[in-house]
């Protein structure tokens, strides 16, 4: 039995649908997967999910980011006030207590000129010196976000089939007579068929992780063995490997990240997702995956490539859709 030829990879559109960010209304405070409102986390019930869209639900992930309201007014106290030491003028304390000098007025003037450099030279280096401990107390004493306690939900455990990319489907909630568009990556901008990205923030030992979130346009995979199946429009869990950014080279991100939690014009106000490394994974038509979890076949009379121009079968994932990019050489 002969199979439907493999279609040549989609290629990439000028018009590109941007990341939707407002479409994630809520988040697991546990995890920090981003979810649309009202859906539970993939990770079970011990990753508890808050809504980013209520004054309650972001005072929930504030507090697990920066701790209680008593907590981060302390540490912003103690980061103003940074460290402190005596006045300077306590080292020349007592210099005139001394009576007269039994000295001639020659030498008198070089004494006291040596004096005089060597006080001047002790007190640079006390001012110096108090200057770096001011700046290393204020910089241990410094509000520290911290990041998720568990990991997001991995791909699974049940291996399903290969493939490539073929082509991204048309948008549902596109107007008519508007064509498949890919989405746009955060991080780097680029036209994909599928993104998943990371916001981190460096601590001591690791970094700690504020932000995940993955998303696919809808995507269809020609399978190794010739059969098609599809990725629908939405959140998707997305495995393999990251490219690393810092946060100055992936200016766009802000843009999502304020877009998803806008900020209050006060000084004082603190950010829902602090971070200082950005990781991005795209995937794009012509990339490889494999498909983990639980799939359904659908009968499509009028899908494209159908065999002799019969129904064909078309694998539909049953939940959340899970993948990883394989390299192409496998």
């Amino acid at each position: 039995m002969s199979q439907a030829p493999l279609a040549p990879p989609q290629a990439s559109s000028t018009a590109l649908r941007a990341p939707h960010a407002s479409h994630r209304g809520a988040i697991c405070v546990d995890c920090r997967t981003l979810l649309p409102a009202g859906e539970r986390c993939d990770g079970g019930p011990m990753h508890r999910v808050t809504s980013l869209d209520s004054v309650e639900g972001r005072g929930k992930l504030l507090d697990e980011v920066w701790g209680p309201p008593s907590a981060r007014r302390r540490a912003r106290q103690l980061a103003r006030a940074g460290g402190g030491g005596v006045g300077v003028g306590s080292v020349l304390e007592g210099c005139t207590s001394c009576g007269g000098c039994d000295v001639p007025d020659g030498e008198a003037l070089i004494v006291v000129a040596v004096i005089a450099l060597i006080g001047a030279v002790c007190m640079a280096l006390y001012w110096v010196v108090m200057k770096i401990v001011e700046a290393i107390r204020a910089h241990q004493n410094r509000p520290k976000p911290h990041g998720g306690l568990l990991r997001p939900a991995s791909v699974g455990r049940r291996v399903g089939p290969a493939g490539v990319i073929t082509r991204v489907l048309p948008d549902p909630q596109a107007a008519p007579g508007v064509g498949p568009r890919l989405l746009e990556a955060p991080a780097s901008g680029v036209g994909c068929a599928a993104y998943a990205v990371d916001l981190s923030c460096k601590r001591f030992l690791r970094a700690g992780l504020m932000l995940h979130t993955a998303e696919s346009a809808g995507f269809e995979v020609r399978l190794d063995d010739g059969s098609v199946a599809h990725v629908p429009a939405g959140r998707i869990r997305l495995e393999g490997p990251m490219e690393r950014r810092s946060r100055g080279s992936a200016p766009a991100v802000a843009r999502y990240v304020e877009e998803l939690a806008p900020r209050n014009p006060e000084p004082d106000d603190d950010a829902l997702f602090p971070y200082d490394t950005v990781q991005e994974l795209v995937l794009q038509p012509g990339d490889r995956v494999r498909l983990f979890g639980e799939f359904e076949r659908i009968v499509d009379a009028g899908a494209a490539g159908s065999y002799r121009g019969g129904a064909q079968a078309i694998l539909m994932p049953v939940g959340v859709p899970a993948l990883r990019r394989e390299p192409k050489g496998e």
